[in-house]
Order: structure tokens, then C-alpha cells, then sequence
């Protein structure tokens, strides 16, 4: 399972639960800015971070890994993938 597959499946959640990413980064302690570079992989998510985000979205960490191994990825004209859960 990598990284950046994790951090997907949560930011979809979270962007579906229209829960703005500075909420998240106040759950965690961080700045948006920390944060934001855990979304865009490039700051790895600790496991800590993985059981705090999961709780505070009221999902199962087991049940979100298994979701990202179903992710289907659509490529769009202009280069652009979308990930459906």
C-alpha cells in the first residue's frame, strides 16, 4: 500500500464530507501548510496521523486501505485522473 494512495482515499473522504483541509490540519496539531504537503505526498503520513484522520472521519482504518485497493483511476482528456472510491 503506498503512501500516496492512502492520502487519496482520505482527501476523498474529507472532500466529500466537505470538511475543509484545515480542520484536518488542526485535529493533527499541524499548520495548513504541513498538511497540505501530507496531501500532495510530498511529507509522508505517520501512523499516528492515518489513526487520527480515520477517527475524526469516522472511518476504519482496515475498511480505507481495503477502499484504495478498489480505487478506479479515469484518466481525462488533459492528463487529469479522477479517483472514484
Amino acid at each position: 500500500m503506498k503512501n500516496n494512495e492512502i492520502v487519496a482515499a482520505i482527501k476523498w473522504h474529507r472532500e466529500n464530507n466537505e470538511i475543509p483541509s484545515k480542520e484536518i490540519a488542526c485535529i493533527l496539531g499541524h499548520s495548513q501548510s504541513k498538511y497540505s504537503k501530507i496531501e500532495n505526498g510530498e511529507q509522508y503520513l505517520t501512523a499516528e496521523e492515518l489513526t487520527e484522520i480515520a477517527a475524526y472521519l469516522n472511518l476504519d482504518i482496515n475498511k480505507l486501505i481495503k477502499m484504495v485497493s478498489y480505487t478506479i483511476k479515469l484518466a481525462i482528456y488533459g492528463g487529469r485522473d479522477i479517483n472514484y472510491l
